[in-house]
């Protein structure tokens, strides 16, 4: 292997034959350098040896590395060889030391442009198929940017008390930001405030548990323990249920509505103690008038629960026209089934002449009313398809249709009772009457 001196010259004028894939040059002052033509491309090496094996090492291109600085680059690797190091390796770890900073450059970046926005948008999608109706949209009400024309009356939607929190970043979001949005909020609408802390609580714990934003949060933020003590009461509606003494004038201004459907659906509600999307969801097949029970769409249950179809409900939803799938039809709705009773509820209270009563408060009637047939906790809860919350209730086995029957019938005659409504089983047929 011949040496010579490395000039500019030299270097500049080596180049590979048109008969041959590469030629070398070696260098007289620096052992083991070298410089490698092929066609089209010149470049320094260093050859040496490292545990009686011949290694070579690129050092780059003579247009970027000067004489001087190949010939160091050189006794550097040739140090490090003598110290038992492969400088291959090296390299190699160097390469993807490099690699990684510039991985975790871009993660950074990325962790750093994620808003609150885009992954909120991401959970609702996730979960709208899961969530009720009237959930899926108490999400979007409270996190609307507002300004828009509102669809009903006149003047403007007003902003979601979520909104501020889904213009930030998502490591931004600590839990003295959440203190100082729930202060703020809670002075001027502090049931929002507090249904808005409840719903970016659970988001923000789906964000804990996602493979993608686990690492971006501080998922304690929503746990802190200031923060939960600025989060308003939640302050029980007392008055958002019917009493006994309402039950005559409920039922006469129900019953008197001139959509038999939304009639039907009202009563529904208070008889069953369903929520409002879970009744206005049944289906024709979720109907067996024979064994005397229905099978609802449960919020909690994602399987659903079956509850007896008491005899009077029954002779309502048999005379409702069979207009789709839907038992609670509506021939305008755009999905076939009825959209909006809260309308007539309001004008039929107004009209019997009591204090205005929520879709979700016939609901509480329910659970309020039935104390007086002394219905079980459990079987109250069942019928409602509230998670048992007792020992003694998660751990009980559900009780058969025929026992949730027995109680729930007894209800139904009670409230019956109450309202001045004359019914029979056998009447289904021919219809009920009111006692004068």
């Amino acid at each position: 292997m011949s040496k010579l001196k490395f000039t500019s010259g030299r270097i500049n004028e080596f180049v590979c034959p048109p008969d041959k894939h590469q030629v070398f040059i070696w260098d007289s002052e620096s052992p083991g350098l070298g410089l490698r033509a092929t066609k089209g491309a010149k470049s320094y090496i260093y050859q040496g040896k490292l545990n009686g094996k011949a290694i070579r090492v690129t050092i780059g291109d003579p247009k970027t590395w000067s004489i001087k600085d190949a010939q160091a680059e050189a006794r550097r690797l040739q140090t490090l060889i003598d110290e038992g190091s492969d400088p291959r390796q090296i390299k190699a770890e160097k390469i993807a030391q490099a690699e990684a900073a510039r991985e975790q450059a871009k993660a950074e970046a990325m962790r750093n442009s994620i808003m609150v926005q885009s992954v909120w948008d991401e959970y609702l999608n996730h979960h709208q198929c899961y969530w009720g109706d009237r959930h899926f949209k108490d999400h979007q009400n409270l996190s609307q940017a507002g300004g828009l024309p509102k669809k009903r009356g006149n003047g403007v939607t007003v902003q979601g008390v979520l909104y501020p929190l889904l213009q930030m970043r998502m490591v931004d979001v600590s839990a003295s930001v959440l203190s100082d949005w729930q202060k703020q909020e809670a002075q001027t609408r502090a049931n929002n405030a507090r249904q808005g802390f409840e719903l970016f609580r659970a988001f923000w714990r789906w964000c804990g548990q996602h493979k993608d934003y686990a690492a971006l949060i501080d998922a304690q933020a929503v746990e802190n323990q200031d923060l939960r003590k600025k989060v308003p009461n939640r302050k029980t509606k007392k008055f958002d249920v019917l009493q006994r003494a309402h039950l005559a004038e409920w039922f006469g201004a129900i019953r008197g509505l001139s959509n038999p459907v939304i009639s039907a659906y009202l009563q529904g509600l208070l008889l069953t103690g369903a929520r409002r999307e879970e009744l206005g969801e049944l289906k024709w097949s979720d109907v067996d008038f024979k064994l005397g029970a229905m099978w609802i769409k449960d919020k909690v249950d994602a399987e659903g629960r079956m509850i007896p179809l008491t005899p009077y409900l029954a002779s309502l939803i048999k005379a409702l026209p069979r207009r789709n799938e839907w038992v609670f039809s509506s021939p305008t709705a755009a999905d076939g089934k009825l959209a909006e009773p809260r309308i007539a509820h309001t004008r039929a209270l107004v009209a019997a002449g009591l204090d205005h009563v929520t879709l979700h408060g016939l609901r509480r009637t329910f659970a309020s009313l039935a104390e007086w047939v002394e219905m079980p906790v459990g079987v109250v809860a069942q019928i409602m398809g509230h998670a048992p919350n007792a020992t003694a209730e998660r751990h009980y086995k559900s009780r058969p249709l025929e026992l949730l029957a027995i109680w729930h019938g007894k209800y139904e005659a009670w409230i019956l009772e109450q309202a001045g409504v004359e019914f029979a089983q056998a009447d289904q047929a021919q219809g009920l009457r009111v006692v004068k």
